[in-house]
């Protein structure tokens, strides 16, 4: 590789290193439920009913049951996030399964930032897993995000398992990418030359 080769290298990749945000990873705090729920507040669940934690439930095990048998009162899991960068965007994910409830068609599940709705779901007509996602534009550095059962005055509980809020690389990660591959590019194209 050339001076003049190994200049604008250089000079690509301390571009790319300014526009590079730092990896957050999953944002949410005990998101598996492995042994626990620690980092979330439960509201409205009825436990001596069988709502809350289950350790031997989930995939992989561990995972929290949003039941109450009051369809008046609407079982919760949230928790306040923190360390958002205002305008990036995040995705959120997260699986569940239906547990036990009576025929509706109305949105029984759903997902909420702030308390706006930004995944809801009838309930499905299996009992599997299934899984939700969605992107979010923080507007702030913390939010409060909160997985819901029996909305809109169905009964139906859920299980909820696997909750993740990452950021979506920046276009300095995929400038980062781009880069390896043409000092990969040249090396190699160098190296038969030689």
């Amino acid at each position: 590789m050339n001076l003049k080769t190994s200049m604008v290298l250089t000079i690509l990749a301390l571009l790319c290193f300014s526009e590079l945000a730092i990896a957050q990873g999953n944002m949410v705090l005990n998101g598996s439920f492995d042994t626990d729920t620690s980092g979330w507040i439960l509201t409205n669940l009825n436990v001596s009913a069988g709502g809350g934690y289950k350790s031997a439930y989930g995939d992989p095990l561990g995972s929290v049951l949003l039941y109450n048998p009051s369809s008046s009162l609407v079982p919760m899991a949230s928790q306040v996030i923190y360390s958002l960068t205002p305008g990036s965007i995040y995705i959120v994910s997260g699986d569940y399964q239906k547990s036990v409830g009576k025929d509706a068609i109305d949105n029984s599940f759903g997902a909420a930032i702030d308390g706006n709705f930004l995944f809801e779901t009838p309930a499905p007509a299996d009992h599997s897993w299934h899984s939700f996602s969605f992107e979010y534009t923080a507007t702030s550095t913390s939010v409060l995000l909160s997985l819901e059962a029996q909305i809109n005055g169905t009964d139906y509980s859920y299980f909820i398992d696997n909750i993740s809020m990452e950021a979506v690389p920046e276009p300095g990660s995929l400038c980062l990418f781009g880069l390896g591959g043409m000092i990969s590019a040249m090396f190699f194209k160098n190296r038969r030359q030689g």
